[in-house]
């Protein structure tokens, strides 16, 4: 009888404190921040970039491909724009700008909102329901495949630590 052992879920030294720069001050902090925000900046541009090369044959850039996303998720009650782009973190017009490519492809349409004449409804059109059907895992595989190599657990520990960067709506810390 074999006796298995059971590898560890996380990587031991995740657990230990981080160590402190050899002289700790402002400037060494600030300028670690500004590295990780510009490598940042590298990496969701290269990423953007190469997810609209995986949704070209639906001619939708990773943003619009959100919003459908996010419009399937909605269901038939649909999402002020307004509200698209809080949960996306745009701005309202660059949701606006999503619905409107969505709604030109037959996939999403805006409703007036049954409570308030001013506001409207985005959701998505039987075709759009149907493309997420037909394709939605399809595509989030081939967007996942973006990150390479990278295993389950490293990608949580990314998303977890991306959680930390502030986004509108959550204030920036302040030295």
């Amino acid at each position: 009888m074999a006796v298995s052992i059971a590898k560890p879920a996380v990587h031991p030294g995740w657990l230990l404190p981080e160590p402190a720069p050899s002289v700790p001050s402002e400037e060494t902090e600030d300028y670690a921040r500004f590295g990780a925000f510009i490598q940042l900046l590298r990496t969701a541009g290269a990423l953007d970039r190469a997810a609209t090369d995986a949704l070209s044959d639906l001619d939708l850039t990773a943003g619009a491909f959100g919003a459908l996303v996010e419009l399937g998720e909605v269901g038939d009650s649909g999402i002020a724009p307004s509200e698209l782009a809080r949960r996306l973190a745009v701005a309202r017009r660059t949701a606006t700008l999503y619905v409107d490519i969505l709604a030109r492809q037959g996939w999403a349409e805006r409703e007036p909102h049954p409570d308030d004449r001013r506001m409207v409804l985005a959701h998505l059109t039987d075709k759009g329901k149907q493309l997420l059907a037909d394709l939605g895992e399809a595509y989030k595989r081939r967007l996942a495949g973006l990150l390479g190599e990278m295993s389950p657990l490293q990608a949580e520990r990314l998303r977890q630590l991306l959680t930390l960067v502030p986004t509108e709506g959550r204030a920036a810390p302040t030295s």
